[in-house]
């Protein structure tokens, strides 16, 4: 399967865009390719099938207003322009600090509402999530977004690699919306 890694210069992308392994040939984006122009992303996504998404959930800057921007209109023009290359399936990123509020004696699985704070850092990946969202509902494309926690104490790098490996292949279910968990500890099931 090709797969853009489109954060490929990132932390969890670069995992990604190294550890997919066997049966998938990666397309690695990093900060060469401008995410809020759609005419720097429509040449890179053609000819993938799949694209992870990663940009999102792992920041470059200390300006609110690029994070922000980054995180709406950057995945807005990454998965309209997935979806204008034929591109079926789409794995956002995200972060459990969405939800990371809640009393510690609580289990939170993916039910529970994003309690993001009043700052650019934790509203980004929110943002990035509803984009994600709204654009699967449109019907064009099916977005599997994953909220990874800390890696290397909540979310191991091996987890992460097998969550992503298992969303790119995983029987369609059409063009929806589906958001998972993936922590190798805690209170994040």
């Amino acid at each position: 399967m090709n797969v853009a890694v489109i954060g490929a210069d990132r932390s969890w992308g670069a995992l990604l865009a190294t550890g997919l392994g066997a049966g998938f040939e990666v397309v690695a984006i990093g900060s060469e390719v401008d995410l809020l122009e759609r005419a720097s992303v429509d040449p890179v996504l053609e000819g993938v099938e799949a694209v992870v998404y990663a940009a999102a959930s792992d920041p470059t800057s200390d300006s609110e207003q690029v994070l922000l921007d980054e995180a709406a209109r950057g995945t807005y023009v990454a998965l309209t322009a997935a979806c204008a290359a034929g591109v079926e399936k789409v794995v956002l990123l995200s972060c459990l600090d969405l939800v990371r509020d809640y009393p510690e004696e609580y289990i939170v699985d993916p039910r529970w509402n994003a309690i993001p704070r009043a700052e650019a850092e934790s509203l980004a990946p929110l943002m990035a999530e509803l984009v994600g969202r709204e654009i699967a509902r449109t019907g064009q494309i099916e977005v599997r977004c994953l909220r990874l926690g800390v890696l290397g104490e909540e979310t191991m790098a091996e987890d992460v690699v097998a969550a992503v490996r298992e969303a790119l292949t995983a029987e369609r279910e059409g063009h929806h919306w589906s958001l998972t968990h993936v922590a190798s500890s805690g209170r994040f099931v």
